[in-house]
């Protein structure tokens, strides 16, 4: 599954998702803003431990996108029955908002029937200016069918010389 991918959701859910993501983007622009301590831990049904802010993973950039998301889901907290599942804008927005939360709280945030909190494996999330050499997120000798692997890299430069790989199987998979 692409990173940036949001399971296809619908009805009760997907207002259920909204509202998730909504109420945490929310929660980190009033830690940012003061309203809240940085590391208050955030206490949120359904999630076997507490939410801390990373405050490494406040960058400008991402609070931006956060900014933004938040803005944008405002008319859908407030008028749910508007919500397709359909809209692909949407789920990119969703998934996009997912991936800077899960880096700034430095976790999964899984929905609906994802199974990744529950399997065995492995996440990777790796920040770099350059890569000059060779960066490796996961190097395995073989990958179960039931495990998962999630990689997600970002790189300002690959040099001349430099290679990026995601997972590098030496085996089999599966």
């Amino acid at each position: 599954m692409d990173p940036l991918a949001f399971p296809v959701l619908a009805g009760t859910v997907l207002t259920e998702a909204v509202r998730f993501l909504f109420d945490r983007a929310a929660a980190v622009l009033d830690r940012r803003a003061g309203r809240i301590p940085l590391q208050q831990p955030e206490e949120v049904p359904g999630q076997a431990e507490p939410l801390v802010v990373q405050s490494g993973q406040l960058t400008d950039e991402r609070m931006e996108r956060i900014t933004q998301a938040h803005g944008a889901l405002r008319v859908y907290s407030s008028r749910p029955e508007i919500l397709q599942g359909d809209d692909a804008e949407l789920l990119d927005l969703l998934g996009r908002l997912r991936r800077d939360l899960e880096e700034v709280y430095g976790r999964r945030l899984p929905f609906s029937d994802e199974e990744a909190a529950t399997r065995p494996g492995v996440e990777v999330f790796q920040r770099t200016e350059m890569v000059d050499k060779k960066q490796v997120g996961v190097r395995a000798h073989a990958i179960t069918e039931q495990a998962r692997v999630r990689v997600v890299q970002d790189t300002g430069t690959i040099g001349e010389t430099g290679e990026q790989v995601g997972v590098e199987v030496e085996g089999t998979i599966g």
